[in-house]
């Protein structure tokens, strides 16, 4: 409270302290092309690099803008490399990919964060960049692991690499693995298998292996690999509080923008005669922040500083900037007002489409309250120390998400209704001596349990070998009905029923379906009215087969299993083993906040086929994530609090393939007021699946206007005479 109330105090004497300011600008027409930018040949007579800068990661319109500076920039200037905010492994593979002949956009979709690869604006830059392949290289200065190849194959090449240079790498692979998913995934250094002593001992030394090597292409990109690894583990490794701030950028960031910095000044010491063009966030490109006084800004330290200290005026920040009086974050527009006084103001009063403002002027030098930091909060700064000149955009649209795919998934906690299997009476008198025989001979509904852990883990694995042969693996449309009931303080408050369209890509194929609803009946219309079927992730992300950790190969052997007993269920004889695992991050529990997960799996003893899963989630206490925003609530709750979560899973075999026919889902937790009172919340989610067509489907977009409800309007008769059984 004490570190809120003093930035608050000293946000308002920065705004005392700013000073309205003049500059000249250049005014650019509303449709830009590459030739528009001839303005910069002047500012850019020194540069080697130049950084092109982004607001928010979500502005369409700044991508394609984006790509036309690139174009002027190499076809006038002759830069040939473009540096993109992506992992270094991950780009550095594309490239290699590319060069061996895959498709451009198969590389970069695999490569560079999906923010940018995965959207229709993006697409300019993919087809400039397959058009000129033989004169542009494309490099990745992030060190984290940012798309496809990182997340599949960084381990697999590393190990490969050790063994050809004969490398000791004294670490498990598949633990490795593990360790850099959680990493990645959670922001956890799990250090149940690898210690971090021990995870930094290991690089540390392969650094010095390396070293001993003759210089190559190969030995530097993996020793760069390497220490973005060593930085990424350190990240994740330091127990700081996490700083709650509106400011895109924090002291938080200050290891990676160091390692980026030195990745790039790495690459440009081996190749002194490219010039790079860099694409990322004006936070990361920010020269020079010692005028900036904001608490929490003034502890961070950019990645554009230490290129600035090193390459001078060999180096060129250009910011693109908004003004807009609302943004578009998170699939939600947010109001966000211009400061009369602020930079943004200025510019947005000009009335022109795009402007250019260069720093090397007077009247930039003054200090400025600025948005550059947050779309939401203004700061003040001399804006000529932060940019080295501004391009300004009166208008913004969001980025497209292509078809079927989505930017930032959002890992949100919902839960569900526990069902008891009908369990059988153990005999008393069985010999637990010759338990693995009498499974071969016994049923008729005796229980065999006690088996040893292998024999348990060895259904496990044929469970895995089997899941392409039980469940289909190709595009399916199916008709999926569901009611949600929502409690209140034990009042039924949201009652909905709702029938949809599906579209699945195939159970091993991206973890979500698409949905278009078709018809819409509200029962109870109260405190809780939900606007799209979107709400309920559950419902799109709904296929334990297709998301469960237990099922991955590498993290099902971290998971404890029980086999309770072999069973008869719906006339098959199945095998009934319980699951649990001791780490309570996302890599093993695939929910955003830490939880206890466990569940009970139901195994067709013939096929290995999965015919049931009970999964259950004990979210920890955890204040900072556990609650959360929460739309279309009546507005006198603030958050909403989910403690646990139940789901049991039902597939049943249609001809050749299992298929998801029921679900059952129960979520208890509690909703807040501004007072900070709480009220207990129970969220039921019940839906069938039928009409299975695997031959002339219907491709549905992953489009929200096919998820509203007030899209719908409800058919009377058509409820009337519905029967959900049939």
């Amino acid at each position: 409270m004490k570190k809120t109330l003093f930035l608050l105090f000293s946000l308002i004497i920065f705004y005392g302290n700013a000073q309205n300011s003049n500059p000249k600008v250049v005014t650019l027409p509303k449709n830009l092309s590459s030739q528009d930018f001839s303005f910069l040949k002047d500012e850019l007579k020194n540069a080697q690099v130049v950084m092109l800068g982004e607001n928010t990661h979500f502005d369409g319109n700044v991508f394609e803008i984006k790509t036309e500076i690139i174009k002027y920039l190499h076809q006038e200037l002759d830069f040939n490399t473009i540096a993109f905010e992506s992992g270094i492994y991950d780009v550095w593979k594309a490239q290699d990919n590319i060069n061996k002949g895959e498709k451009t956009k198969i590389a970069l979709e695999k490569s560079l964060f999906s923010i940018w690869s995965k959207t229709k604006e993006f697409q300019s830059f993919i087809t400039f960049f397959d058009e000129n392949k033989t004169k542009l290289k494309i490099i990745g200065f992030d060190s984290q692991i940012t798309a496809e190849y990182g997340k599949e194959q960084l381990v697999k090449d590393f190990v490969d690499y050790c063994r050809l240079n004969q490398f000791k790498l004294n670490l498990n692979q598949d633990d490795f693995e593990l360790l850099l998913e959680s990493i990645n995934n959670s922001g956890v250094f799990d250090e149940e298998d690898i210690s971090y002593e021990k995870f930094k001992s290991a690089l540390n030394n392969l650094i010095t292996s390396i070293d001993k090597k003759p210089k190559s292409e190969t030995h530097f990109y993996w020793k760069q690999i390497i220490k973005s690894l060593l930085s990424i583990g350190e990240d994740s490794y330091i127990k700081n509080e996490p700083v709650v701030s509106a400011f895109y950028t924090s002291s938080d960031d200050n290891i990676r923008d160091k390692q980026m910095a030195y990745n790039l000044l790495s690459y440009i010491k081996e190749h002194p005669n490219e010039k790079i063009i860099c694409w990322g966030a004006n936070v990361h490109f920010a020269n020079d922040l010692s005028s900036v006084k904001t608490p929490i800004i003034k502890e961070f330290i950019s990645m554009g500083s230490y290129l600035k200290k090193e390459l001078k005026e060999k180096i060129y920040s250009l910011a693109l900037v908004t003004s807009a009086d609302s943004i578009y974050l998170n699939n939600v527009w947010s109001k966000t007002p211009i400061n009369p006084k602020s930079f943004e103001y200025f510019l947005k009063n000009q009335n022109k489409p795009h402007l250019f403002v260069s720093s090397q002027q007077d009247e930039m030098k003054k200090t400025q309250l600025n948005r550059l930091f947050s779309p939401m909060e203004f700061i003040e700064s001399r804006l000529d120390l932060l940019h080295d000149g501004y391009l300004h955009f009166n208008e913004v649209k969001p980025s497209t998400p292509i078809d079927n795919e989505e930017n930032d998934r959002k890992f949100k906690t919902n839960d569900l209704a526990n069902s008891n299997l009908n369990k059988t009476v153990k005999p008393n008198n069985l010999d637990k001596s010759n338990n693995q025989q009498s499974e071969i001979n016994a049923l008729d509904n005796v229980v065999v349990y006690n088996y040893s852990k292998k024999f348990v883990y060895s259904i496990i694995k044929k469970t895995i070998e089997n899941i392409t042969k039980n469940y289909p693996t190709n595009p399916f449309n199916s008709l999926q009905y569901s009611n949600v009931t929502v409690k209140v303080q034990n009042e039924t408050t949201t009652d909905i029923d709702f029938i949809n369209d599906q579209y699945d890509q195939g159970y091993n194929q991206i973890d979500r379906n698409s949905k278009q609803l078709k018809e819409v009946r509200w029962n109870i219309k109260n405190e809780f009215i939900p606007t799209s079927i979107r709400q309920f992730w559950s419902l799109s992300y709904n296929n334990p087969i297709m998301y469960s950790k237990f099922l991955n190969s590498r993290k099902s052997k971290k998971f404890i299993y029980k086999l309770n007993e072999i069973k008869l269920h719906n006339n098959q004889n199945v095998y009934v083993i319980d699951f649990s695992i001791p780490r309570n991050h996302f890599t093993f529990t695939h929910r955003g906040n830490p939880s206890v997960y466990s569940g009970t799996l139901l195994i067709n003893k013939d096929d290995y086929a999965i015919v049931k899963i009970i999964e259950n989630w004990e979210f920890l206490e955890n204040p900072d994530n556990s609650k959360h925003d929460i739309y279309g609530w009546d507005k006198k709750y603030s958050k909403k609090e989910i403690s646990s979560e139940t789901i049991e899973t039902v597939f049943e075999k249609k001809n050749d393939f299992y298929f998801l026919t029921s679900s059952e889902i129960e979520l208890s937790g509690k909703l807040y007021t501004s007072d900070e009172t709480t009220t207990p919340l129970k969220i039921n989610i019940s839906s069938t699946w039928k009409n299975f067509k695997t031959e002339n489907l219907n491709k549905i977009s992953y489009k929200d206007e096919l998820n509203l409800f007030e899209k719908i309007n409800s058919d009377k008769t058509f409820w009337k005479n519905h029967d959900a059984s049939k």
